[in-house]
């Protein structure tokens, strides 16, 4: 008896074993980031010329770090755009993307980002960074790393090169995300005087298979549900 339970044991330790070695384990949030930054490389760069960090207009670049798969650190300045309502003077009640019912996005409710809405240079291929190129399309998930945690989000809104009364937009800039990215993080989520300066790596996947489809009650934690599964390509 005690020989069939010893040869379950090692059978079952193999087939561990096995499976780990086959499909692998689990990647962890440090696992991931580590792996991103070592890929954020001269090498990798896809911007011919620099974007610009929101929160402190320094120039930032863009990397692909897998095939498909798009890094770039910042800040996180907050967009408080769409459905729900806020004092922040820059309010506006569009997103560029809706949500499944047609709805514009709820800043307090879906944690999206912001990329630059044209190529400001006007030509093809762009010298930036230019979702239109990269196979990126409304509702494209993407990874937020911060201060030791990861949290989905969805491509939810474009910037342009608008000016208004209290900011002067440019479509170069990229580290915009919403109400709620900031919250899911732990970063001040005003308006008026909320989010980081730097610290913020966000990972984005290209292809339809990497677009989230739902609504302003549902979009957030469909986005957190593909978190293991992005961080377990990043290896």
């Amino acid at each position: 008896m005690y020989n069939n339970v010893y040869s379950c044991i090692i059978l079952f330790v193999i087939f561990t074993d096995t499976f780990i070695s086959v499909y692998g384990a689990d990647v962890s949030a440090a696992q991931a980031l580590k792996f991103v930054n070592s890929r954020m490389t001269n090498a990798n760069q896809i911007n011919k010329k620099p974007h610009i960090n929101t929160m402190t207009r320094k120039n930032l670049n863009v990397y692909q770090v897998k095939t498909g798969v798009y890094a770039y650190a910042s800040g996180l300045a907050v967009d408080t755009d769409g459905s729900d309502p806020d004092p922040d003077p820059d309010h506006q009640d569009e997103t560029r993307w809706k949500d499944a019912n047609g709805k514009n996005l709820g800043a307090h409710r879906v944690p999206y980002y912001v990329l630059g809405d044209t190529c400001p240079e006007k030509t093809r291929p762009c010298p930036y960074f230019f979702y239109r190129e990269r196979n990126i399309a409304g509702l494209q998930f993407a990874l937020f790393f911060y201060r030791g945690q990861v949290k989905g989000a969805v491509f939810g809104d474009t910037q342009g090169d608008s000016t208004t009364s209290t900011s002067k937009n440019d479509a170069r800039e990229l580290g915009e995300a919403s109400v709620k990215t900031a919250q899911l993080l732990g970063i001040n989520s005003s308006g008026t005087n909320g989010g980081v300066d730097s610290g913020v790596v966000v990972v984005i996947f290209s292809g339809s298979q990497w677009v989230v489809k739902g609504t302003n009650d549902n979009l957030n934690s469909k986005a957190q549900a593909l978190v293991q599964k992005a961080l377990n390509l990043l290896k």
